[in-house]
């Protein structure tokens, strides 16, 4: 059963007050991992990094997704304690305005199992994440031999 669950406001905006400004343990007991290789296993992974904190622009500019909210609630159904820090600030318009943004933290402590788990889980990830690369540009490489083949004209 996972017992580090807040539910505020229908599961948002979950701040660090909620949790009495505490971090609360996590074991393996109170946590689910997501599926490696899917985007909420990303959102995860870059969580994990001490103080690390996460917004909706960084998380579109490194994965080409912009449902971040979307993930963070799925994280949090699965007992991972990620709180929200809402900030302010103007835009450059030509009338500026405040606009309200949010950033995410992963908010816990773990037990030293848990943390090799993470451990493994970060390692696992990390060698998708290169493996996608890796594909990725020999995929670019073939499609611009085909282009250069294409584009050749026989005499």
């Amino acid at each position: 059963m996972i017992i580090s669950k807040v539910i505020r406001d229908n599961r948002r905006h979950i701040t660090q007050a909620d949790y009495n400004n505490t971090k609360p343990l996590l074991s393996s007991e109170n946590v689910i991992f997501p599926k490696i290789g899917s985007l909420e296993s990303r959102v995860l992974w870059r969580l994990f990094a001490p103080e690390r904190m996460l917004s909706h622009r960084e998380f579109d500019f490194s994965s080409h997704s912009y449902r971040l909210g979307g993930y963070i609630g799925f994280l949090r159904d699965k007992g991972w304690t990620i709180v929200n820090h809402d900030e302010a600030v103007l835009t450059k318009d030509f009338v500026p305005r405040k606009v309200i943004f949010t950033r995410y933290v992963l908010f816990a402590e773990f037990t030293q199992e848990l943390g090799e788990r993470v451990a493994g889980f970060c390692k696992e990830v990390d060698e998708f994440e290169d493996r996608a690369r890796v594909t990725a540009t020999t995929r670019a490489k073939m499609q611009m031999s085909d282009i250069a083949k294409s584009t050749h004209t026989q005499l």
